[in-house]
């Protein structure tokens, strides 16, 4: 008896636990992907895995800076979900076959436009559910929604109201914000597949997207492009404008379909298919998403915060993990910048590479936790420069759209090789990076002519003169590693470039004539949209931004005080942006500090390069607290495929990469009391703090692995050697 009681109590012990370490581990049940889809956040919360080449999102039925993504959390009205979205970027493009649920067939003569809408179905957020790699909605109408995915395939499933038609309408025409449809095709291919394209231009001017479509039972098809006609077997439908009904009958089962995508045809669509998603079991497909990210965001195990920062955290990861997205289909061909059909075999390119974005926070990330990845994604840009001339500058869709400015390629190509990530043709990177940095596009030769870019010859120039001066640094220091003295000379020289555009009377970067003359009248809280000297900001935004040179920059100011007075004023003064077309990036201000976009991602970090570190420690705290949330405006800005969350990851840890090609980052104060960053191997790096309260964000002292540090930064060696970092926090500004 005592024997069997024992075993019973041992069971049940063990069942405990194993419900507690399940607990613990279900890091995904922190995951909102709401977050971020109202205010300027431009997230979509529909279902897609880490980095996939599928985004199947519902789409609301507007076009406006708001519905960048295709959603916006104000809006209560569906009007298709499409396979292809862009997360938190300030231009709306794709959205990509677009289906949508309906209980009604088309009427003899009438337009297929009109029917189309006709279909437009209003919803409420209660019965909106969102996780990773899964959505669901129900409608008003009564029919419910649910999708998920694979990494190049997407899953319907549709529940009709009982005894309705269960249609469903396929809008391969309708086009949002930038984008515009040239050209649609759809093909019976038998009573359970179609097949097609939908070939549009917009932000990616050459955007082709071939699809392959199976139905879970027979179905008839009637498509057109002005009114609807039944296809045969075998039939297609070739048109500037292509829609499709779907007829399932009436019948009481849930109806699935799976679509899957490839730029470069439709038998690179049905491959997809065939090797992704061959059976009908939905619950499979959603349940292996969920392991997807489940594994993938447990890499950082994080503690001792409440559940709204578990939340924010949790989300950023995630949103810092959908982008770049996976290209190549699973013959591993894909459209390239030349328009023409490349193959990578079994290897993977990319795509969706925001890189004046990216390069600050989110590919450091990628570093510690997606080694592999950067690999793919440097051997992406190779193959976009041999197919291009050019090392990518804004990718999207095998499409270079010249977006922004910089070469940031660069220092992301430079990070990884000087952090060991370096399974790429270097030799063959070196030589996009040289040829990019040499060209004359973007204002490049009027940098290397003037050595600054006068501001009468070129829009913009003094972000392009800041941001060259970086990218110059960053071709140094990949020329010293690679012994090529000469080049590193030249291009450590040119780096220097930022010091020609600082006026010292007024204590800014300013707008330089081609005659050497400041330009006249001048405001540093000026703003004009891409249409002054600085990109999407302001003199008070971008006059910080010499990452490579703090030090030459506290010179330029006249010592450690001024410029940490400097900084001061940033933080301090009102959050006035003077002009007629103020940029909308302008945002998340505390003061002219401007954390809803990139330029000043790592100003408040620069304090650490004072005598006064413990100003960083509180304005990351509160930047956290007042611009990050867990609601769906809870983020302050554009997201910016990752960048936006990746500044939050790293922050709330409690280290920022300043110049994320010197292998150091910035010490903060860490938000958790303890994170856990698993390495491989066996490896972690811990981070502890003895954060008793939110009022615990001063750095009394820091160790590492039980050595008192006494310095402001940790090396990437240091953390992917493993080991443990402590903070000791005090609710008091420390004395020095």
């Amino acid at each position: 008896m005592r024997t069997r009681l024992l075993l019973l109590l041992l069971y049940f012990i063990g069942l405990l636990t194993s419900c507690q370490r399940e607990k613990e581990t279900r890091v995904t049940d922190f995951v909102d992907p709401f977050i971020g889809t109202a205010g300027q956040g431009h997230c979509f919360p529909g279902a897609t895995v880490p980095f996939g080449g599928i985004q199947l999102s519902p789409d609301n039925p507007r076009s406006g800076w708001e519905w960048c993504s295709g959603y916006h959390h104000s809006d209560s009205i569906i009007s298709s979900f499409s396979h292809s979205h862009l997360s938190g970027t300030g231009i709306g493009d794709l959205q990509d076959i677009r289906l949508l649920p309906v209980t009604t067939r088309p009427q003899p003569g009438e337009k297929a436009i009109d029917f189309i809408m006709k279909g437009y179905a209003k919803f409420s957020h209660a019965n909106e559910t969102a996780e990773p790699g899964y959505y669901s909605v129900t409608f008003d109408n009564g029919i419910k929604t649910e999708l998920t995915v694979t990494s190049r395939c997407g899953m319907h499933a549709y529940q009709y109201p009982v005894h309705s038609v269960h249609g469903l309408t396929l809008d391969l025409t309708t086009a949002r914000n930038w984008d515009r449809t040239v050209m649609t095709s759809i093909k019976k291919i038998n009573n359970r597949t179609i097949q097609g394209y939908r070939k549009s231009t917009g932000w990616a001017k050459e955007h082709n997207v071939y699809f392959f479509m199976e139905f879970s039972q027979d179905v008839d098809i009637w498509a057109g492009n002005d009114t609807l006609k039944l296809l045969k077997n075998g039939q297609k439908l070739i048109a500037n404008q292509g829609y499709a009904f779907i007829d399932f009958g009436t019948t009481t089962n849930k109806v699935l379909v799976k679509v899957s995508l490839s730029s470069a045809n439709c038998e690179g669509a049905a491959a997809n298919l065939d090797k992704e998603l061959s059976h009908w079991s939905f619950d499979k497909v959603k349940r292996e998403a969920k392991q997807q990210w489940k594994r993938i965001l447990s890499r950082i195990k994080a503690e001792g915060a409440n559940k709204e920062e578990m939340r924010v955290f949790y989300t950023a990861l995630y949103h810092a993990y959908l982008a770049p997205y996976l290209f190549s289909d699973a013959h591993g061909n894909y459209k390239g910048p030349d328009g023409e059909i490349h193959s990578v075999g079994k290897a993977n390119q990319y795509t969706v590479f925001s890189l004046w974005d990216t390069f600050r926070a989110a590919h450091p990330l990628f570093t510690i936790t997606q080694k592999t990845r950067v690999n793919d994604m440097i051997k992406s840009f190779i193959r976009h420069y041999e197919a291009h001339d050019l090392l990518p500058n804004w990718e999207l869709m095998g499409n270079e759209s010249h977006c922004m400015i910089g070469n940031h390629a660069i220092p992301i190509i430079t990070e990884a090789y000087l952090k060991g990530i370096r399974d790429f043709d270097v030799e063959k990177a070196y030589e996009a990076m040289k040829e990019t940095s040499l060209s004359q596009e973007n204002g490049l030769g009027l940098f290397r002519t003037y050595n600054y870019i006068p501001c009468d010859l070129e829009k913009e120039s003094v972000s392009k003169t800041l941001e060259y001066a970086y990218d110059d640094w960053c071709m140094a220091q990949m020329a010293k590693a690679l012994n090529k003295e000469d080049d590193y000379l030249y291009f450590m020289e040119a780096s220097k470039n930022y010091k020609n555009i600082f006026d010292s009377t007024t204590g800014f970067m300013r707008a330089k004539l081609s005659d050497g003359n400041w330009k006249t009248p001048f405001s540093p809280f000026a703003s004009a949209h891409r249409d002054d000297d600085y990109t999407e900001g302001n003199a008070w935004q971008y006059s910080w931004f010499v990452p490579h040179d703090v030090e030459g920059l506290i010179a330029l100011h006249g010592g450690k005080v001024a410029f940490a007075n400097k900084l001061d004023s940033l933080f301090t003064l009102p959050s006035i942006i003077e002009g007629d077309n103020v940029s909308p990036d302008i945002s998340g201000l505390i003061g002219q500090y401007a954390q809803g976009n990139e330029p000043s991602h790592h100003v408040a970090y620069l304090y650490n390069y004072t005598d006064t570190p413990y100003k960083t420690q509180y304005y990351v705290d509160r930047i956290r607290r007042e611009l990050y949330t867990d609601r769906p405006d809870g983020i302050c800005g554009n997201e910016d495929c990752g960048q936006m969350s990746a500044w939050y990851i790293f922050s709330a840890m409690g280290f920022y990469p300043v110049n994320p090609s010197d292998g150091k980052y910035q010490l903060g104060t860490p938000m958790f009391k303890k994170v856990t960053i698993k390495l491989g191997q066996d490896r972690k790096f811990v981070i502890k703090a003895n954060r008793e309260n939110n009022q615990y964000i001063y750095v009394k002292e820091v160790l590492l692995n039980g050595e008192k540090l006494d310095r402001t930064w940790i090396t990437h060696d240091e953390i992917m050697n493993g080991g443990e970092l402590e903070f000791v926090l005090t609710s008091e500004i420390p004395q020095k």
